[in-house]
């Protein structure tokens, strides 16, 4: 990962580093989602996060490979509980009926 320089105007002047970075919280609020869950996703392994002077940052080439992985579906599960229990009920009734209507079609 290259070092961009960037002119910022709030710098007076002086060219900042950057390595394509963005403060977590900011990451958090542009896509609704709590401190805590991306917390959860660092602990995972999912986002890359860089601590500098104490301060979390995200790299934004991780969140690039993030959103490519959650729209594969790769972090998608059953569900679970009583929605996993009602989606097997849905689709044992939707079985039946598909069984009872090729019956009636032959």
């Amino acid at each position: 990962m290259g070092i961009a320089i960037h002119d910022v105007s709030g710098s007076g002047g002086q060219p900042i580093a950057s390595r394509g970075v963005r403060a977590t919280r900011t990451v958090c609020r542009d896509r609704g989602v709590s401190d805590v869950t991306f917390w959860r996703w660092e602990r995972r392994g999912w986002i890359k996060t860089i601590n500098i002077c104490g301060k979390k940052y995200v790299d934004l080439q991780s969140l690039v490979e993030f959103d490519r992985r959650a729209a594969a579906g790769e972090f998608a599960k059953p569900p679970a509980g009583a929605a996993g229990k009602s989606a097997e009920a849905r689709a044992e009734r939707k079985a039946q009926a598909d069984a009872a209507n090729s019956k009636a079609s032959a």
